[in-house]
């Protein structure tokens, strides 16, 4: 039997559920992170990080403090912990612009879900 990758809004979903489950884990994490996923299953979205609410949602609800552009099947294995960050950075899968830092800062919000 193959697995089957979960559609991007449905990881979204698990997402915005695990980052009101654990309000903890994006402490100082704070900016609009703006996935622009490419491919069948890409679209749009946003993760927020406020001080009083995080949240993941469809769509640009708010200015990005950093854009970061893949393929949506790429983003499926950063978030599942398969691909990492900065091998998908320097191999040229993934294109940030905007706030570096706060770039570098995903990698320990996306390794406090466990999905």
């Amino acid at each position: 039997m193959e697995f089957v990758k979960p559609k991007t809004d449905d990881v979204f979903l698990m997402i915005d559920a695990a980052l009101h489950y654990d309000p903890a884990a994006t402490k100082g994490k704070e900016g609009i992170y703006q996935f622009n996923l490419l491919g069948d299953d890409g679209g749009v979205f946003q993760m927020i990080i406020e001080p009083e609410e995080a949240r993941a949602i469809k769509g640009e609800e708010k200015d990005p403090s950093v854009v970061l552009t893949l393929a949506a099947d790429d983003f499926k294995s950063l978030v599942a912990g398969s691909l990492n960050p900065t091998a998908a950075f320097m191999s040229g899968k993934l294109k940030i612009k905007g706030n570096m830092g706060l770039a570098l800062k995903l990698q320990t919000v996306l390794n406090s879900f466990s999905f």
